[in-house]
């Protein structure tokens, strides 16, 4: 099986809108268009900035290059959308690793957490397939490493978790 591995770049984007209805929308197309995923969205109502027509939204997007958010930003420009403020990147891997056993049986939430509990690491998505409750399950986790993070390591300790839930995990030979 051949694990997701690439870089991706994490960026906040601080955007002003016209205070009026679609606009969200508006910015949300384009970065849709360029293949950028929207990890999270805040919405800044700002009394002073809202009786001025603006209201503030704040975006965390995961992208694959910075050629991606060049393009983003030059879409919303057209659209009269402007970046406040260009966050800094935050570069990061990702991992699938496969784990096949009584996944949920062995406390999945506890799988999950003790992965998440090393530095710089995030486990960013999990597909879950379960046959039938008395057979043995499998999980596709996808991992997010920051820059810092060895993914030898982390690959290393999501082996020894699973050793001792008596789980078996298979990963790519490229680590």
């Amino acid at each position: 099986m051949k694990e997701n591995c690439g870089d991706i770049m994490r960026i906040s984007l601080d955007l002003e809108l016209k205070d009026m209805p679609g606009q969200l929308i508006g910015a949300l197309e384009p970065i849709s268009e360029f293949g950028a995923n929207v990890i999270s969205i805040v919405h800044i109502r700002e009394e002073e900035r809202v009786r001025s027509g603006k209201t503030h939204v704040h975006f965390v997007v995961d992208v694959e290059s910075i050629d991606v958010i060049e393009r983003i930003a030059t879409e919303l420009g057209s659209r009269d959308i402007k970046i406040v403020k260009l966050g800094e990147a935050i570069r990061k891997r990702r991992v699938g690793v496969l784990i096949i056993g009584h996944v949920v049986d062995t406390d999945l939430r506890d799988t999950i957490d003790r992965i998440n509990e090393l530095s710089g690491v995030m486990v960013s998505d999990m597909s879950l397939s379960m046959p039938k409750p008395e057979k043995e399950s499998s999980a596709l986790f996808d991992i997010e490493l920051a820059e810092k993070a060895n993914q030898k390591d982390v690959l290393d300790r999501l082996c020894e978790i699973a050793r001792e839930k008596n789980l078996e995990v298979i990963r790519s030979l490229e680590v």
